[in-house]
């Protein structure tokens, strides 16, 4: 059958429907949760290596920070982070550490250790990697609540 046998009305409306049915496939699609294993442990323990080279002096080994370095586990992690996204807390770290020299590390070297945050502070691992496009992470809540 040949689509000239349709009247112009038809072809709209198909249209229109195809469309608006993509559209809803969009929409209904829900960000990836916190709590939906966003990391793998392997990309943990690279993060945890990334860690003890370059940030425990500061936040301590024990990751309950010092001096001026805030506490990332724990209360001290959830009084600052709740309620935020992934991508600010990445960005953080991307932008902002190691302070002598800010963005030195790779992107994958940053997405390692904010997924060695997320299992410090409880949240599961899952058999993805987590991401360094900070698009993405925006949509990822920072949340305690499951």
């Amino acid at each position: 059958m040949s689509f000239s046998n349709f009247s112009p009305i038809l072809l709209k409306l198909i249209a229109i429907l195809g469309v608006s049915g993509s559209l809803l496939q969009v929409v209904a699609q829900e960000p990836p949760s916190i709590w939906s294993g966003i990391y793998t442990t392997d990309q943990s323990a690279r993060g945890e290596s990334v860690y003890r080279e370059e940030c425990a002096e500061c936040h301590r080994e024990d990751l309950t920070g010092q001096d001026m370095s805030p506490s990332l586990i724990g209360i001290g992690f959830t009084f600052k982070w709740e309620g935020k996204n992934l991508q600010e807390l990445y960005a953080s770290m991307r932008y902002g550490m190691p302070q002598t020299s800010p963005g030195r590390l790779s992107n994958g070297q940053y997405a390692a250790l904010t997924a060695y945050l997320l299992e410090k502070n409880g949240f599961p691992s899952g058999d993805t990697e987590l991401t360094s496009d900070e698009d993405e992470l925006a949509q990822i809540e920072i949340t305690s609540n499951r």
